[in-house]
């Protein structure tokens, strides 16, 4: 599988894939004409990489606190439309 596959199959950057092909994290080979095939695929490898997402939201003034929900609800909706898995919610009022 080419690596651009490989990368958008775990759902990572083709950069991402590359470094871990030059670190060795996974296997491959380059070919002459510089195409990197992946030769060994591991299932478990996206769920090792994830990182998990803190959504920190604040407003600068108590009048605006109602804004307040608003603004995490939208980055909340935003995380889960791009598959990010969400630890916490920080809200803070300035």
């Amino acid at each position: 599988m080419k690596l651009n596959q490989y990368a958008k199959q775990i759902g990572i950057s083709y950069r991402t894939a590359w470094r871990w092909f030059k670190t060795g994290e996974i296997q491959g080979y380059q070919k002459p004409s510089g195409t990197i095939i992946i030769t060994e695929v591991k299932n478990d490898q996206k769920e090792i990489k994830i990182a998990k997402i803190v959504i920190y939201t604040r407003v600068s003034s108590a009048e605006n606190k109602a804004n307040l929900d608003s603004q995490a609800e939208r980055l909340e909706l935003y995380c889960v439309a791009k598959g990010y898995q969400i630890y916490k919610t920080i809200k803070e009022v300035g």
